[in-house]
């Protein structure tokens, strides 16, 4: 029986962010896909989709950035958060 660890190493994952919407509730939503491909059979392709809001990524960015600095990263630099755009301005 292999661990997970070992069967996350089987697996390569692929990212996309796409189709910014405005949501009715007056914010904007991305849909997210993650693919999931068998190193052995490549074949073998998941796909996940979910939708986002902005503030989803900055609460992740802010997570990352945390986890960076606990590693005692000092010396390299964490990219900064990309600023929102407002539709239509």
């Amino acid at each position: 029986m292999t661990s997970p660890r070992e069967r996350g190493a089987d697996l390569a994952r692929f990212y996309t962010v796409t189709e910014p919407q405005r949501h009715p509730r007056g914010y904007t939503v991305y849909k997210v896909t993650a693919r999931v491909v068998s190193r052995r059979n490549p074949e073998d392709v998941q796909e996940i989709i979910v939708w986002k809001r902005y503030s989803d990524f900055k609460k992740l960015h802010k997570e990352l950035w945390q986890i960076h600095k606990n590693l005692f990263r000092h010396s390299e630099l964490f990219p900064p958060f990309a600023k929102g755009i407002v539709f239509g301005k």
